[in-house]
């Protein structure tokens, strides 16, 4: 009967009926040792409705007010949950501990819809595993929060979810946010020309990728500090010699240490040409350019070139799309 949701806070959810009601209504009875604060914020931080509860007032109620259906910011104390609300009751009845809010004993209902959206929403950062029944579960707002839930850096994933929703349905934040997220991907597609860049070598000359033109080229982004991203590198020599012919492998370093970058090259001894961005991974612009949040990250470019594929973070999915590529 009881279900756990709220992984953060801890917390119990009983799946009861929503009850109509003129706009979103948020009642309920928490004891509490101290007075604790609990409020409701849209996704942009404007505050829908806000009350105190303390151990001689807990009883409280919110609303109703008329709100878009989407994705809310519940704060109870200093604890905070993205909750899928629409214009029903939620009550919300137990115990809070504001020192420690897994030892808090708190029992919702009325969030069906929050609740079959969290059925389909990431199990951990930056976890891509969409089910696509969502397409069909959900409705349009469910769905532009569920895609808000996600940490994703791809065009086609946010692409899915927006052919979904029909542009009378694109008003919540999470909708709007969605549109906005889509559109600022659009760079790091499949088929744009790659971006430039200057970088020394380890003998300082200024490379460019201009000065590849004619040739497939492998960019590699790495670090010495990067554990996976060594591990792929040894990966990658096992097979890179399949395709030198064709491909011009590089190995761009994000180190903003020197000495560290210079000390993982004699470790290594990388085979194929690397260059270095000293800004770092943090400062770069190369993230921003090429569109990545992590390393490993590779992307094959074509002699014109144009992007052939990227997102690129493992040996064997790199060795079969050059297979592919070169035949």
């Amino acid at each position: 009967m009881m279900r756990k949701i709220f992984i953060a806070l801890g917390l119990l959810l009983s799946i009861i009926s929503a009850k109509a009601a003129d706009g979103l209504l948020i009642k309920g009875r928490i004891t509490t040792v101290n007075p604790v604060v609990i409020s409701l914020n849209t996704l942009s931080g404007k505050l829908v409705f806000k009350t105190t509860i303390d151990k001689d007032h807990p009883d409280f109620s919110m609303g109703p007010v008329q709100v878009v259906p989407d994705l809310y910011v519940l704060t109870m104390g200093a604890t905070k949950q993205e909750v899928f609300l629409s214009n029903a009751e939620v009550t919300i009845n137990g115990y809070f501990d504001d020192k420690d809010s897994n030892s808090s004993s708190l029992e919702f209902s009325g969030l069906e819809e929050h609740l079959e959206m969290a059925n389909f929403a990431p199990k951990q950062s930056y976890d891509l595993n969409l089910d696509t029944a969502a397409f069909k579960a959900l409705k349009p707002s469910q769905l532009t929060a569920l895609a808000y839930l996600f940490k994703a850096g791809k065009y086609d994933f946010y692409q899915r979810f927006l052919v979904n929703i029909p542009l009378n349905e694109r008003i919540s934040e999470s909708a709007k946010w969605l549109v906005k997220r889509t559109d600022s991907l659009k760079n790091y597609i499949v088929g744009i020309k790659a971006p430039e860049f200057q970088l020394p070598d380890q003998k300082g000359k200024l490379l460019s990728l201009k000065d590849f033109k004619g040739k497939i080229v492998v960019l590699d982004f790495w670090a010495s500090w990067c554990v996976p991203c060594r591990r792929e590198m040894e990966h990658l020599k096992t097979f890179y010699k399949d395709f030198e012919k064709d491909v011009q492998f590089i190995s761009i370093s994000l180190d903003e240490d020197p000495l560290k970058y210079k000390k993982a090259l004699e470790e290594m001894q990388i085979p194929w040409l690397t260059i270095w961005d000293k800004k770092g991974f943090n400062n770069s612009s190369l993230g921003k350019a090429y569109g990545f949040t992590s390393i490993p990250f590779c992307m094959i470019i074509d002699a014109n070139g144009t992007v052939l594929q990227r997102d690129i973070n493992n040996g064997e999915v790199l060795k079969a799309a050059l297979k592919s590529i070169t035949k």
